[in-house]
């Protein structure tokens, strides 16, 4: 259309020229010119519209060729490759649970008094009661505080090995507490140098693993005994937690069978047939004396718990300091069932300062008897730099020494309506010869039973734990308020209720209550285990001397612990 436009454009420059030629002379000549150029500007009208109707077919052509062949494929981007720092941001994990806690050690009105035998030397003599005792110290009533529960972070990575089917894996972990500044773990009723908020204060350890033949971990970490039967425990770090009374030989605070043990070497089996595993593990005692009753090396507290002298005893891991540890677990799951077999062992389990400051009758025969069966040589030593000793304190064990044990049976199973169930039986013994198994609190039965039920599609659960604690074989006699009728009757019952809200997949808030009732002599608590402040049964007794004489920590047995919780849960 351009080459025509300006081809005309001169044709009718030409005519109009040419009109306007003032000759008249001429005017047949130019009628003739005229009719010569209007064929011409005819015939290149005609050359335009071929030449315009050949461009046009030409693009067309053009347009079909393009249109009919494939594109090439849009090349795909490749996602970019993590970098170091987000693969190492990636390894850090944590708990934060913190609560409000309103508790009671239910101690209210309780009495003490002496009591004896008729005959000093004679049980068959008859039970005697003597003169009361001072009441309870302190406050016995409710006492809100601030806890932080099994709150942790830490840090885990993987590195495979170049060449090989095997893998470098590496665990630092600690526990903090998120309501008060760090610092060593000392109370009023026990010591211990461990510090909150230490590297290393949690599961930590490095180790090979292989899909084939399973995981190899040295290091510092939780039992097969317990982390086999956590998944039955619905209220992990909440008062009434079953920690409470599982695994807790002596009832009282502290919990001797699934705690973690140091300086250890644990194998991981894969599952075969992706249904059985099972999980050993060995803890080297690393202990000079061969009584236990020194700090194992490389550890800062007695393998048992606690430091030296804790309680205002002697400087010695002689409650409960031990040698080596063993533990295992053998596992069966499927989607909704589980049932696991566990057993840990503690080898020359020292409790010689169970003797200290006993109100047992039968300690009583073997004292006016020196017996042989008491440190009179250690006694005697103090008595001789400290006279007044003698009026406060009694001589420890000599031989009260002994492997102890504990084997559980738990089982799990899910119901497809959202109901879980989780049962335990767990037995507890203490290898001691006849002489001493009066005084044995640590050989007995424990019972654990569970209920979870899943709510509105699984943002809430509603739960209910019932545990009880069998009768023991003998008793220390170490309360308060010991009373010699109630042997064989220090049995205690557990009971504990939870709400949990999941906010979203990594918060939640929860609401829990607990009661421990103990019978006769039992004095278990409800928060050993996992709550960080513990609602236990000692009373606001303490000493601003250390005599060595177990007084301070005054226990009172048949308390009725009770406590309501409120907190919130962070994973991540």
């Amino acid at each position: 259309m351009t080459i025509r436009t300006n081809v005309l454009s001169v044709a009718v420059a030409a005519v109009a020229g040419l009109a306007i030629t003032p000759t008249t002379s001429q005017a047949a000549d130019e009628d003739a010119q005229i009719r010569a150029l209007q064929q011409q500007i005819q015939e290149l009208s005609k050359q335009v519209d071929a030449l315009s109707r050949e461009a046009r077919e030409r693009k067309e052509r053009e347009a079909q060729t393009v249109a009919g062949t494939p594109k090439p494929p849009a090349a795909t981007k490749e996602a970019p490759a993590e970098s170091k720092f987000d693969k190492f941001i990636k390894g850090f994990y944590g708990t934060l649970d913190v609560s409000l806690d309103d508790t009671t050690k239910g101690l209210g009105d309780m009495t003490a008094f002496s009591w004896g035998y008729a005959n000093p030397l004679d049980p068959t003599s008859g039970i005697v009661r003597g003169g009361q005792k001072g009441g309870p110290v302190g406050r016995t009533g409710y006492i809100a505080a601030i806890s932080s529960n099994g709150s942790n972070v830490g840090y885990r990575a993987t590195h495979h090995i170049a060449d090989t089917n095997l893998d470098f894996i590496l665990q630092v972990s600690t526990a903090i507490d998120m309501a008060a500044a760090p610092g060593l773990n000392n109370t009023w009723t026990k010591s211990s140098n461990t510090v909150t908020g230490a590297i290393g204060l949690g599961d930590t350890f490095i180790g090979f693993k292989n899909k084939d033949w399973g995981t190899l971990k040295v290091g510092t970490m939780y039992a097969p005994l317990k982390t086999a039967t956590d998944r039955l425990n619905p209220f992990v770090g909440m008062l009434g937690n079953n920690s409470v009374m599982v695994g807790n030989t002596g009832g009282d605070n502290r919990v001797e069978f699934g705690t973690r043990l140091d300086h250890s070497i644990r194998y991981e089996s894969p599952k075969f047939g992706n249904l059985v595993s099972f999980d050993l593990q060995y803890a080297l005692g690393q202990n000079v004396n061969q009584n236990n009753v020194t700090i194992p090396l490389g550890s800062v507290d007695c393998a048992g718990g606690n430091a030296p002298g804790s309680g205002n005893l002697p400087l010695n891991c002689d409650d409960g300091g031990f040698g080596d540890a063993f533990s295992g677990a053998l596992k069966f799951e499927t989607k909704s069932f589980y049932v696991t077999a566990a057993a840990e062992l503690h080898k020359d389990v020292n409790r010689n300062s169970d003797g200290i400051g006993s109100n047992s009758l039968q300690y009583n025969i073997l004292f006016l008897q020196h017996s042989p069966l008491l440190d009179w040589g250690t006694f005697d030593s103090i008595v001789a730099e400290f006279p007044g000793y003698a009026a406060v304190a009694t001589p420890a064990y000599l031989t009260d020494i002994a492997n102890e044990k504990d084997f559980r049976v738990g089982a799990q199973y899910k119901f497809p309506f959202g109901l879980t169930v989780d049962a335990l039986w767990e037995e507890m013994k203490r290898d001691l010869p006849a002489e001493l198994q009066f005084q044995n609190e640590r050989q007995r039965n424990t019972t654990w039973l569970a209920f979870t039920q899943e709510l509105n599609g699984g943002t809430d659960t509603v739960s209910a734990g019932w545990g009880h604690a069998g009768a023991t074989v003998g008793d220390p006699a170490g309360e308060h308020n010991y009373n010699p009728n109630f042997d064989g009757k220090n049995q205690a019952n557990l009971y504990t209720i939870a709400w949990i809200h999941k906010l979203d997949k990594q918060l939640s808030w929860y609401i829990d209550g607990a009661m421990t009732v103990n019978d006769g002599n039992a004095h278990f608590d409800i928060g050993a285990g996992g709550h960080g402040i513990k609602t236990d049964c000692h009373d606001g007794t303490n000493t601003v001397i250390t005599d060595f004489s177990s007084a301070g920590p005054t226990t009172w047995g048949g308390c009725r612990e009770l406590g309501v919780s409120t907190g919130v849960n962070y994973k991540f």
